[in-house]
């Protein structure tokens, strides 16, 4: 696009408001929120790139997919490997945030969870910025380490703001696969519940993949409630993840 200028529109920096947010997004659900087209959707986070304000890499960590080279963002004749994520640079993301979040780029073992945690994002708030609305693990540990100077035992994956009652706020956690051994799953959630009493919050929603899973995370909390004392946790909620997506449409 060099001989003229690149206008952003609104649509353009609220994306990349919320990407900053994140860290990063799987392109294919940006094309996915906007309801467009492999090629309006590449055109789109090409003028992005070219700012200077994103880059778009392939993360391959074993997703399942027909991969198709892209001639805005694959070298000729390469054989794609995995899906195409979009991130802000470091300064572009600074911009947004108003402090230095550090390098980022997106990382074969985390991306999985972070593509899960942008869905339900979506699906919950759509693409409002609001960080009180939801408030994402990148602007957590930059809230919590300001306000404390360390992080504590534990940062949710998010802050949400209760639709119903907003002067509720909720603990997100998502959980793709189980934790095993030691009790290592039941210590998890005993410190996801525990910060969220810290910080006042109403209490930790748990979306798990899985029927499963769900079941050992509903065991895992019947035990919990019992070890302290209740018949049930009343700040525990779990919910199916796959199921919420699909009731907002995101799947």
């Amino acid at each position: 696009m060099s001989g003229r200028e690149v206008r952003l529109q609104p649509r353009d920096t609220r994306w990349m408001e919320f990407i900053a947010q994140q860290g990063g997004v799987p392109m294919s659900l940006i094309g996915q929120v906007e309801q467009i087209g492999s090629s309006q959707l590449h055109e789109m986070v090409k003028r992005w790139k070219s700012v200077g304000r994103v880059l778009v890499e392939r993360v391959d960590y074993g997703a399942p997919g027909r991969w198709r080279n892209s001639k805005h963002f694959d070298e000729p004749g390469a054989v794609p490997q995995g899906p195409l994520w979009v991130y802000m640079t470091r300064e572009g993301a600074w911009g947004y945030l108003d402090f230095d979040p550090g390098a980022w780029w997106p990382k074969p073992t985390t991306v999985a969870h972070l593509t899960a945690l942008t869905e339900l994002r979506l699906a919950l708030t759509g693409l409002e910025t609001d960080p009180e609305v939801w408030t994402s693990e990148r602007l957590l540990r930059r809230r919590l380490r300001t306000e404390s100077g360390q992080l504590g035992a534990h940062v949710h994956d998010a802050w949400f703001q209760d639709i119903g009652d907003p002067d509720k706020v909720w603990a997100i956690e998502v959980e793709l696969s189980r934790k095993f051994g030691a009790g290592r799953l039941m210590a998890a959630m005993a410190r996801a519940l525990d910060a969220a009493d810290r910080h006042e919050l109403a209490g930790v929603l748990y979306f798990v993949r899985g029927e499963a899973l769900r079941r050992a995370v509903e065991s895992t909390g019947t035990r919990l409630a019992h070890k302290r004392g209740v018949e049930r946790l009343s700040n525990l909620e779990i919910h199916d993840l796959d199921t919420t997506l699909s009731k907002k449409g995101v799947r």
